[in-house]
């Protein structure tokens, strides 16, 4: 799962939202803060093109994409909430434990 810190996200997105042939003089790169400059060059998001500049790779654009595209849905909603939330604090009832009663009932009808 791609992360982008606060100065990731702007920096990566100087690149992305630009045409694919877009690239970033170095006089231009030296007005932003190194550091997600560097990261992104770690990573290999971005490249220097000699004669070019800097320009946004593959893996750049696969981690742009993947940033905005990743599903949070859960395969089963049913499912208990996370243990963090305490139900009690917002004047719910607990779960009962009833999907564990089903789950025995089931064991011994089968």
């Amino acid at each position: 799962m791609t992360r982008l810190s606060c100065r990731q996200y702007p920096m990566l997105s100087a690149f992305a939202e630009e045409a694919t042939d877009f690239a970033m003089p170095i006089d231009d790169a030296r007005r932003f803060d190194q550091r997600p400059f560097r990261s992104m060059l770690i990573r290999k998001w971005v490249a220097y093109k000699r004669g070019r500049g800097f320009v946004i790779t593959a893996e750049g654009r696969e981690a742009w994409r993947e940033f905005h595209a990743t599903d949070i849905v859960r395969k089963n909603p049913a499912l208990p909430l996370t243990s963090y939330f305490d139900p009690t604090a917002y004047g719910l009832r607990k779960p009962d434990g009833g999907r564990a009663r089903e789950m025995a009932a089931a064991r011994g009808a089968a």
